[in-house]
């Protein structure tokens, strides 16, 4: 035994392909650290840390190396000729106990995962997203109602919340083409707080899942209350999805689009029989549950950011608000073409994206067959990548200033941030698998911020000074975000 662990020592740090490459040595010896500092939700925080000491590249396990450059997310992610795509890291995605595997971002082989995206494609579309503006809107000024509702009775007001419940009531419409709710019930349904609850939950399979012998013993691990709550509540998505599918297709929605072409049936095909693309049932049900969680929290989670910076920048919010003040005469102005309009708007909401991104984390990849380059480094095949999102976008070698929340830093009208790497800002990442939901984001992003400073003055609450110092499992792990709201158009 002592033998075996002296040459396991001996090997990862002298003779390990990876053993030339900058980290912690006990980093190198055992994934225990990398996973404890998940567990613990100081992974974002620790691999800044890691990378500021040991440089662009750091080797965070016995097999497992993190980049923070343009080049990192590029070679990674991206589309190369002659290059296969990077697999996603089956210790990370592949829990048996999750039914979102089967959804378009669970899916580990490329093949499952290109059917499944190219029939979403056409309900995340430009020109679909545009033609649901209308129905969004309709949430958007619900969610300004209450808020005046609030601000007119002096109450501090938790945004985070109430952007959470426009967020998910939105993609409950375009999802099940029934709202959840929430901005009426001033509550997050049930089933979706579960959804945020089994976030840590999965850090925990994850984790387990670089120890093969743990990996092993996880189903029957498993507590028996949280696999039952997980089919429960995929039981409800899966309600939801059938009630409205009986709707047909006519309906313009991210439903639509996935059941277009019918359902598949199982049924056998010969070689010579052209086969119509399809989902079955089941990864209409698991889709659902993705949807709906992939594109209501990260929304949420990017304006409440995009706020808090803004509240903690008077200068950034002045310069804000006096541009959609000076734009739009009257609610009715405001629209998603008219919000596209102004640099400035995008500008804060890129920089909100940059300081508090929705992934705060990584979206581990594997080397594939035969190996390949990243970052001007070939890397044997099976060798675990990533580009931790937060690290790079808070790092001086890729941002001037980095910690501040300057959003003139998009404009390219200031020569001090021309040394910016800005392709380095990848939230919605980027190649065969980069986010759906970037047209639908920004399009509520720019809608929601653009009415709330235009009916808002908007403080932040002292409770809520140090509301960026969380913890994250995947997502950010948020607490109350308490502004005060003064509603500029009262009579």
């Amino acid at each position: 035994m002592v033998s075996w662990l002296s040459y396991a020592v001996v090997y990862e740090l002298l003779l390990s392909p990876l053993a030339k490459y900058p980290g912690p040595r006990l980093w190198a010896l055992s994934y225990i650290p990398s996973q404890l500092s998940l567990m613990r939700g100081h992974h974002h925080v620790k691999m800044l840390a890691l990378h500021d000491r040991y440089g662009p590249i750091v080797r965070t396990g016995p097999n497992a190396l993190s980049f923070n450059t343009a080049e990192g997310f590029k070679d990674i992610y991206g589309f190369r000729p002659g290059v296969p795509q990077f697999p996603k890291d089956p210790k990370t995605y592949g829990s048996s106990l999750m039914p979102t595997r089967d959804a378009v971002g669970g899916f580990l082989d490329n093949e499952s995962h290109s059917r499944q995206r190219r029939l979403l494609a056409h309900g995340f579309s430009d020109r679909v997203i545009r033609e649901q503006e209308a129905r969004i809107c309709s949430f958007i000024d619900l969610f300004i109602s209450r808020l005046r509702d609030l601000a007119h009775q002096g109450k501090d007001i938790d945004i985070k919340a109430w952007l959470e419940f426009a967020a998910f009531d939105i993609t409950g419409d375009l999802m099940f083409a029934e709202t959840f709710d929430c901005l009426q019930d001033s509550q997050l349904h049930p089933w979706i707080e579960f959804i945020f609850n089994s976030i840590m939950g999965s850090t925990i399979l994850s984790a387990i899942r670089h120890f093969p012998v743990l990996a092993m013993l996880q189903e029957v691990c498993t507590p028996a209350w949280f696999r039952r709550q997980i089919m429960q509540n995929f039981e409800l998505s899966a309600e939801k999805a059938e009630r409205r599918m009986t709707l047909g297709a006519d309906r313009v929605d991210f439903m639509s689009a996935m059941i277009k072409n019918g359902l598949e049936d199982d049924s056998p095909h010969t070689q010579d029989e052209k086969r119509v693309m399809r989902m079955s049932r089941h990864e209409v049900h698991a889709n659902s549950t993705f949807i709906i969680l992939a594109g209501s929290e990260t929304t949420a989670t990017a304006m409440s950011g995009c706020i808090y910076y803004l509240c903690t920048n008077r200068s950034a919010l002045d310069r804000l608000c006096q541009t959609v003040r000076e734009v739009f005469q009257t609610d009715a102005d405001i629209t998603s073409a008219t919000c596209a309009s102004l640099p400035y708007v995008d500008a804060v909401i890129d920089e909100g994206l940059r300081m508090y991104s929705p992934m705060a984390a990584h979206l581990p990849r594997v080397v594939p067959r035969g190996g390949a380059t990243v970052a001007g480094q070939f890397l044997p095949e099976n060798t675990d990548v990533h580009v931790p999102h937060y690290a790079s976008y808070m790092s001086d070698t890729n941002f001037f200033r980095a910690k501040e929340f300057l959003p003139e830093r998009w404009l390219g009208t200031d020569p001090q941030f021309d040394g910016d790497r800005r392709d380095t800002l990848q939230p919605f990442s980027m190649g065969a698998r980069n986010c759906l939901g970037k047209s639908l984001a920004y399009l509520e992003m720019r809608l929601t911020l653009a009415k709330l400073v235009y009916h808002f003055d908007m403080e932040l609450c002292p409770t809520s000074e140090r509301w960026n110092d969380q913890r994250t499992y995947f997502i950010w792990h948020k607490p109350s975000l308490m502004v005060r709201l003064r509603d500029r158009l009262a009579v």
